[in-house]
């Protein structure tokens, strides 16, 4: 999808669809929702391609930035000289992670194992070419590559944001954007991580369905807190 843009359909002063517009290689196209999850980042410097017309009120994109960084997936040896073993078959470390020093150029070397493990998987030894990733501010040039390998068949390089600019007065984005207009993303700005996105997906997923079947005794319990404390 190249473009698109959300509209809202109002009838009688009450949201009851959402019109999204969209332009792909293909041509153009118009879909209708009665529920929308957003699962991508709307602040700027993301750039989800997204647009809000027609909405009141209205909503800019939201406050804050993303932290860039780099993951280069590299097939090859590693350099475990480099980390003070010159023999590799005595190197113990499947990762190595940094603290912020502005004259090292990466932030984390780890070895990669296939998402799906059959029983009799092996992780690659450090005198074997293996698959690393490495995360570094910055695009690593072929001095760096060779300081962290002593050889490789291949590099991949993807830039992205990767998590929130994080502070202490930062807030955090609504839950709902407007009625049956749900944002998942904005628990990123509590902690990023899958597990907190799967968090949020279930809870909006149960806020939904509350919405939608006016079930108005399971949202904001007043007691829900007390209850909690006690089961505890």
């Amino acid at each position: 999808m190249k473009r698109s843009h959300w509209r809202s359909i109002y009838t009688s002063g009450e949201v009851l669809q959402y019109q999204l517009n969209f332009t792909t290689a293909s041509g153009t196209g118009l879909e209708l929702y009665d529920i929308v999850v957003l699962a991508t980042p709307l602040q700027a410097s993301v750039g989800s391609g997204l647009r809000f017309r027609d909405f009141e009120p209205s909503f800019d994109e939201l406050p804050g930035s993303y932290h860039g960084t780099v993951a280069t997936i590299v097939h090859g040896y590693l350099n475990t000289s480099f980390f003070g073993f010159p023999d590799p078959r005595l190197f113990p470390f499947a990762s190595v992670l940094t603290t912020e020093t502005p004259s090292l150029f990466f932030n984390s070397v780890a070895s990669v194992c296939p998402v799906n493990i059959s029983a009799g998987f092996r992780r690659k030894q450090p005198q074997e070419a293996g698959v690393y990733k490495v995360f570094s501010p910055r695009s690593l040039d072929k001095p760096q590559l060779k300081t962290l390998f002593r050889s490789y068949y291949s590099a991949q390089v993807t830039e992205w944001q990767a998590y929130p600019q994080y502070g202490s007065s930062q807030g955090l984005p609504p839950v709902e954007l407007h009625p049956n207009l749900y944002y998942l993303n904005g628990i990123e700005w509590a902690g990023s991580a899958m597990e907190m996105s799967s968090v949020a997906a279930k809870n909006i997923a149960l806020l939904a369905y509350h919405r939608w079947n006016k079930q108005t005794d399971m949202v904001d319990q007043k007691d829900l807190m007390h209850r909690i404390k006690t089961e505890l």
